[in-house]
């Protein structure tokens, strides 16, 4: 199969952005349900950090799953997961069963977040799937971009369970689109499954450093995002008094500038070394973390010194997304399934300590958020630095 048609992408980016979406969308209400329930806002952060955990771990299982029954089979079995999940937190009575249906729909999300770039690999190449999946990404955003603004006029009109019931109206709609659409891209399946197959592939890939410098990079990057979207609707809502549609309209903004650094990658980002333009990017994140703490230390904070140092470090970021996932999945094609699971629960992992780190150090200030921003990124320049070493050793020799 030399390319996807555009509908087959299309069913692709509606499964990419369940995950972000709901967790998007989900974002701003946190405040809501911590009052609605009368829940401590560090169990209502659990929406956020447990359904990265359950990522991080379902992602593991996805990408084996995958390699043996196919690409198609598996994430239509996701998608329906994520239907179930929001059809039941959108009813629940309880914060605990709201927590268990939120952790269901982020289950079967997982299948998306980690077969779409097994799939643009399978067909694409490890040449051609990073100009694909950047270009995918800005269509892909749109969706999440939108996803605060229509979350915050849902909490400001209707209630939070409004939520979780477009995720399941959607969740169908992406479901209805794969199943009519989508081809299976891997018709050389493995053998057998079994536990230890599928952790001595988690082990080959982990002890390669080609594979584990990008993942280690994309997770912390993408973690700063998360941490971003986790405490600026609390600093907003609860102790700015602002509404969630405020954060929905400048939460919009930042993802116009994620589809900027998307786009300017996969126009231009052949013509720098791949290793640079991700080296570059973790620069620009740091220094936007770091600016960004300045600021709030220096003058009195509001929605605006929040937002800017978090659009411009989403800008920065957005550079290096799909040129790493693409240098990661390829280290070692053999296990690309393996290796896209793996990569998204590291993302996952990574991430949900860090928002739940932020969710207990709440202090009604912005520091715990811009010191974590400053954790994330400086941890994403350490982990690409022994493979950008690497590649200058090698090539130094040759340009002399």
């Amino acid at each position: 199969m030399k390319h996807l048609n555009l509908v087959a992408l299309g069913a692709l980016v509606a499964a990419y952005a369940l995950g972000p979406m709901a967790t998007q969308i989900l974002t701003p209400a946190v405040p809501f349900v911590h009052r609605d329930f009368a829940i401590s806002m560090a169990a209502a952060q659990t929406l956020i950090s447990l359904a990265f955990a359950t990522i991080a771990v379902m992602t593991l299982v996805y990408g084996p799953l995958s390699d043996r029954y196919g690409r198609r089979p598996v994430i239509l079995a996701g998608t329906m997961l994520f239907c179930i999940g929001s059809v039941i937190a959108a009813l629940a009575p309880t914060p605990e069963l709201l927590i268990a249906g939120r952790m269901v729909q982020a289950a079967g999300s997982s299948a998306g977040l980690v077969l779409t770039r097994t799939i643009v690999h399978d067909v694409y190449g490890r040449e051609r799937s990073a100009k694909v999946l950047a270009y995918l990404t800005v269509v892909m955003i749109f969706v999440p971009m939108l996803s605060p603004l229509a979350g915050g006029v849902l909490l400001d009109h209707v209630s939070w369970r409004a939520i979780f019931a477009l995720c399941a109206a959607l969740g169908a709609v992406a479901l209805s689109l794969l199943a009519v659409c989508l081809p299976e891209t891997h018709p050389a399946r493995v053998a057998k499954l079994g536990l230890r197959q599928a952790f001595d592939n988690f082990g080959a890939l982990l002890a390669d450093r080609r594979y584990v410098g990008p993942a280690l990079f994309f997770s912390f990057v993408m973690a700063t995002f998360f941490v971003a979207q986790a405490a600026i609707p609390y600093l907003i809502v609860e102790v700015h008094g602002g509404t969630a549609t405020e954060y929905g309209v400048w939460f919009a903004v930042l993802c116009a500038f994620y589809i900027g650094g998307n786009y300017a990658s996969g126009r231009w980002g052949h013509l720098v070394a791949r290793s640079r333009l991700i080296v570059f990017s973790g620069i620009g994140c740091l220094v936007a973390a770091i600016a960004g703490l300045v600021t709030v230390s220096m003058f009195e904070w509001n929605t605006a010194t929040l937002f800017v140092p978090a659009i411009a470090l989403s800008l920065f970021g957005a550079i290096a997304i799909a040129p790493v996932q693409a240098e990661a999945v390829s280290a070692q094609p053999e296990r690309s399934g393996s290796a896209s699971g793996l990569m998204s629960g590291m993302q996952m992992a990574i991430g949900a300590v860090a928002v739940q780190v932020v969710g207990f150090t709440h202090d009604g200030t912005p520091y715990p958020m811009f010191i974590a921003l400053i954790a994330c990124a400086a941890m994403a320049l350490v982990a690409y630095g022994s493979v950008y070493i690497a590649e200058r050793r090698v090539t130094a020799p040759a340009a002399a």
